[in-house]
């Protein structure tokens, strides 16, 4: 190496060894010194390592160097902080870490390098998905705490520094030998102000809370705030590292004089450099973008802090775009490349390889942090929810040339926030004021503006709006104007369990909705999700026939679950040979159960069969006859239906709606089948409109009313003890088109399901139903039974008539549940089905009835089932379907 070269590296290291050693502000903190005498070489976990074809479809990620040996000191449980006592067992959901008290009067945290507990239902233990879960835990770096400090002390930003040890196999650790002896990990200082030792407080800070108690102090009063601008730098490092789990309960707050700002400190950084590789896992993150890749470019800001949105929307939102961009200025400038070589250093050397992978990566994501800041104020600014607290409060709102001016305050105090909106960057400002007795004022006059809202909360409210937009005067919403009270920020108190439980803490605080005439927790008012669809069809001539689609819901203020909803699906008939294409719509209106919704469908695969009118048809075969079973009853039919509507929801699961149906039918006219020769009335073409009104109502609470979710929930619905559904159904078809005399068609079905608490707890099962036609009708639109909608032992629309009766009692009895490819639950199940049909009043034949009995498996609950049964039917001895018959 020549001399010059020499003093460069020389002059890097020292500069590296200053950057680890020494605070940039004189609110960092330190740890005490790894005084170790021995030293491990371990692997952080042997259990990622996996063949080609595993890594193909589900990444390298960072499995080599989970496997890799690394040499760490072992913590002294004598020297660290004066000497160490283990307390008390803590952590989230995924690794439990182990507590010390330090004899310096500080707390630490030792949290294993490896996480062994995952969040899902315990059911899924076991299971193939359990394992791939698990195994993409491989798509963190093993020690990615130990990188972040460097950066974060040249920002100046408040931190708890982590760094690698061994837990020794000591008996000083007591109870908890066992279970942490031996392990890798890191240990940091736990960011607290101790009763009684001021002298121990964390970074000399005069308070310390962690994140639900500063939610309640911001909630409160004014005269607590956060230092928005040292938050952003936070969250825009997090940015750089590419850290996905930065939710509220990730943070613990400082105050380092008294009623001054509460500064961010950054905890648990075992997410940074997270990277999902792999082939499937590429296609999955079509469904759920959260699966971010760690490259020289940055994912979707919002993708990757997809579970700290809402808590960075709260305290980010008094900073507008030129503040973002000195922040982003500060970062570039404070983050040197010697500052990088640090964060780096601080890795084992045995990673050599993947270290100077990721030095490269953070230096381009560094140097390119204003595109991914950018896009991520834009998604911040479009929508803006202002948050007032509890105190007596008054809104200003300025309206000039299109931009809007916001301020807070209390009394005769100077606002305590002030910002200016403006109208390329956000489309709507909704303003919280919360309790207490509040004012807002709107003033000003502009061509165009941004949509206000002003939401009062209870208290007296008194709002004037004095300000125009286009020519029109009173242009901003209010709610809750006058004296009011009784309204909720919750339906209930969580439990502890279910506090512990929940990541994201509820900085957005926003009431409890109205609706269905009761009240419905918060669900996602902004945006936009666009998923795939899914889904599976078989039948009687249908053979096997997937349905493949994509929806897309826009979300909006008050509007439940959704603003609006498109979706299209295709699906493809193995047995027909045919495809069906539909398109639905769904448009909501605010605080308010109405809603315009609409079907489009195509389908080359709408199969009936037709065996003549009569209660008794085909019962006699005369000599030559074909079985009712055969393909001469078959007809295919191309259909065409458009039924826009206006409903009502009157319940999550219930639904009222009236409109126009149009549809026009074409039976194919092969040779020598039965409705070819018969020629009934709506064979071969018939075109038909008219109005149909339906109604459906479900006993059963909603499980979901559109709140945002982290992932798929597999936990299914939890049924009451006794709940029912009912399903009505008029339509009438006007002499117009090729309706040669007006008909009409009524249908009902009820269902009742009942839990036996005894043993397994089975299920009684009861279904009535039936269909009465008035006037002429065409052949299609006939009262069928036969098929799992009727009469399951007999086929398909078996019998036509001008009405209908049917009824149904099953017993369902759960037998135990195993893992597979995913958790599955085993049953029993029998029933008997009774049914017939009438014509002009008459039903010669009587009662058709029928039995069985059989086993479903099921997949993570009982409604998505194989179902085998056998039968009383010699002609349908075995039925094999997907899901109940109801």
């Amino acid at each position: 190496m020549s001399s010059i070269r020499r003093k460069h590296a020389v002059a890097r290291a020292a500069f590296i060894a200053t950057i680890l050693a020494s605070p940039a502000t004189a609110w960092s903190q330190t740890l005490p010194p790894i005084n170790s005498r021995d030293s491990v070489t371990l692997k952080a976990s042997d259990k990622y390592e996996k063949g080609a074809i595993h890594r193909f479809f589900f990444g390298d990620n960072y499995r080599d160097i989970w496997s890799t040996p690394i040499k760490a000191p072992v913590l002294d449980l004598g020297d660290f902080a004066g000497g160490l006592k283990p307390t008390e067992i803590g952590g989230g959901k995924q690794t439990r870490s182990l507590r010390f008290q330090g004899a310096n009067g500080r707390r630490y945290v030792f949290r294993p390098l490896y996480k062994a507990l995952l969040d899902l239902p315990d059911s899924f233990r076991g299971t193939i998905i359990w394992n791939l879960v698990m195994d993409a835990r491989s798509a963190s770096h093993p020690t990615a705490p130990v990188s972040p400090p460097p950066v974060l002390r040249s920002a100046g930003i408040l931190h708890a520094p982590a760094v690698l040890v061994a837990m020794p196999d000591d008996a000083r650790l007591g109870e908890y030998r066992k279970k942490f002896a031996g392990i890798l990990g890191t240990i940091e200082e736990i960011p607290e102000v101790p009763e009684n030792n001021a002298a121990a407080a964390f970074a000399g800070a005069t308070d310390v809370e962690d994140g639900d108690d500063l939610l309640e102090r911001i909630n409160k009063s004014p005269k607590d705030s956060v230092n928005a601008r040292d938050f952003l730098k936070a969250v825009l490092i997090d940015l750089l590292l590419n850290d996905n789990d930065r939710h509220g309960g990730q943070w613990r707050w400082a105050r380092m004089a008294k009623d001054g700002a509460w500064q961010p400190i950054p905890r648990d950084r075992d997410k940074v450099f997270i990277d999902y590789e792999g082939f499937l896992v590429g296609i999955g993150r079509g469904a759920a973008p959260t699966l971010v890749r760690f490259d020289a470019t940055f994912p979707r800001p919002w993708d990757l802090f997809d579970n700290g949105v809402e808590f960075e929307r709260r305290l980010l939102n008094e900073l507008e775009k030129p503040v973002w961009d000195s922040v982003v200025t500060e970062l570039k400038t404070a983050i040197t490349d010697p500052v990088l070589d640090a964060a780096i250093a601080a890795q084992p050397r045995e990673y050599a390889a993947s270290n100077r992978e990721i030095l490269a990566k953070l230096r381009a994501r560094r140097d390119n942090l204003q595109s991914g800041a950018n896009a991520y104020y834009a998604y911040m600014a479009h929508t803006v929810d202002l948050h007032a607290t509890d105190a007596d409060e008054t809104a200003t709102v300025e309206r000039s040339e299109g931009a809007v001016t916001v301020s807070l305050r209390t009394g005769n105090d100077p606002p305590y926030y002030r910002r200016r909106f403006i109208p390329g960057e956000t489309r709507e400002i909704r303003i919280y004021m919360h309790e207490g007795d509040d004012s807002a004022t709107v003033t000003g006059s502009a061509q165009s503006s941004i949509l206000v809202r002003v939401i009062g909360g209870n208290g007296n409210n008194h709002f004037v709006d004095n300000s125009t937009v286009g020519g029109r005067s009173s242009p901003t919403r209010f709610y809750d104007k006058g004296q009011v009270s009784g309204i909720k920020y919750e339906l209930r108190k969580r439990t502890e369990e279910e506090q512990n439980d929940e990541p994201a803490l509820p900085y957005n605080r926003v009431p409890v909705l109205r609706a269905y005439g009761t009240g419905v927790e918060p669900v996602r008012d902004r945006g936009t999700r666009i998923g795939p669809t899914f889904g599976v069809r078989t039948g009687h001539g249908l053979g096997f026939t997937p349905k493949i689609g994509v929806a897309r819901y826009k979300y909006g203020f008050r509007k439940i679950p959704y603003a609006s909803m498109q979706s299209l699906d295709f699906a493809y008939s193995t047995g027909v040979k045919g495809f069906e294409v539909g398109f639905e719509t769904d448009n909501r209106f605010e605080s308010s159960g109405l809603h315009i919704m609409s079907e489009s469908r195509f389908s080359q695969i709408a199969v009936a069969d037709f065996r003549g009118f009569g209660n008794d048809a085909l019962e006699e075969l005369p000599a030559g006859t074909p079985a009712p079973d055969s393909r001469f009853y078959r007809v295919t039919q191309s259909q065409y239906l458009f039924n826009p509507a206006v409903g009502f929801a009157f319940a999550p699961r219930s639904d009222i709606s009236l409109g126009p149906i149009v549809r026009y039918t074409v039976a194919d006219s092969l040779g020598g089948r039965f409705i070819s020769q018969a020629r009934p009335y709506g064979f071969r073409r018939f075109g038909q409109a008219g109005a149909q009104l339906r109604l459906f109502h479900d006993t059963r609470v909603a499980a979901d009313t559109g709140r945002k979710r982290g992932g798929v929930d597999f936990t299914g619905i939890v049924n009451p003890p006794l709940w029912g559904s009912l399903e009505l159904a008029g339509t009438v078809f006007p002499a117009m088109w090729d309706v040669e005399s007006t008909y009409e068609n009524v249908s009902a079905v009820a269902a009742a399901f009942l839990t036996i608490p005894v043993g397994p707890r089975p299920i009684l099962a009861l279904r009535a139903g039936g269909q009465k036609l008035f006037g002429d009708f065409p052949w299609f639109d006939a009262a069928f039974i036969g098929g799992s909608g009727s009469l399951r032992t007999e086929q398909r629309q078996r019998y036509a008539g001008d009405a209908s009766v049917f009824g149904s009692t099953e017993l369902r009895v759960p037998l135990g549940k195993f893992a597979f490819i995913l958790p599955l639950d085993i049953g029993l199940l029998g029933f008997v089905d009774a049914a017939r049909v009438y014509l002009d009043g008459e039903s010669p034949g009587g009662w058709h009835t029928g039995m069985g009995g059989g086993f479903w498996v099921g997949v993570v609950n009982p409604g998505t089932n194989v179902t085998v049964v056998a039968t009383d039917n010699k002609d349908r001895r075995i039925l094999v379907s997907l899901g109940f018959a109801f």
